[in-house]
């Protein structure tokens, strides 16, 4: 895509919050293949995680909400992301714009190039990316957000960062909309 489109491109793999043997693997193939950038150490893995992690505790101590906070919307979404076994990616353009998926839906984007390519130049790469991986998206999805343990600050009621429904609290929250 980064050849076609000539647009430069930086790609990083952080792995899951909880970097266990099966990432050091991935890294260590991408590494051996020359693919992308790895952060080889997997404690600096657990920090991008548990940044993550300190920026939806305090947005939560702000009340922040999905509804009412693009950034608490994002910051949920890429948690619900490392909840799944799916794999997900994010691309962005510094701080200016960003696009997101799970990973059939962005690998099928990357796909089929051919078919959103010709919006580039009048929306411009991302913008371009994310409408036609909202378009492809399924109606039906199930996400699920594992939180942190934390000290009794865990709200009641957490809504689905992609449609926006009540999620049922379990020992996780889930949204399944079938």
């Amino acid at each position: 895509m980064a050849r076609t489109l000539q647009i430069p491109l930086e790609m990083m793999y952080v792995g899951k919050s909880n970097p266990g043997q099966k990432v050091k693997r991935i890294n260590k193939t991408i590494y051996d293949e020359n693919l992308s950038n790895v952060l080889a150490d997997p404690t600096i893995i657990w920090f991008f995680w548990v940044r993550l992690e300190s920026m939806w505790h305090s947005k939560l101590q702000q009340s922040k909400t999905v509804e009412n906070d693009q950034i608490m919307l994002e910051i949920m979404r890429i948690l619900s992301f490392d909840s799944s076994d799916h794999g997900w990616a994010v691309i962005s353009q510094g701080t200016v714009r960003m696009t997101q998926g799970k990973g059939d839906s962005f690998l099928k984007c990357l796909d089929e190039l051919d078919e959103w390519k010709g919006d580039v130049n009048d929306k411009g790469v991302l913008p371009a990316m994310d409408d036609y991986i909202q378009g492809i998206q399924q109606p039906h999805h199930c996400n699920r957000l594992i939180l942190p343990g934390v000290d009794g600050t865990i709200p009641d009621k957490i809504v689905c960062a992609e449609c926006g429904q009540q999620m049922e609290k379990f020992y996780m929250y889930r949204c399944c909309n079938e």
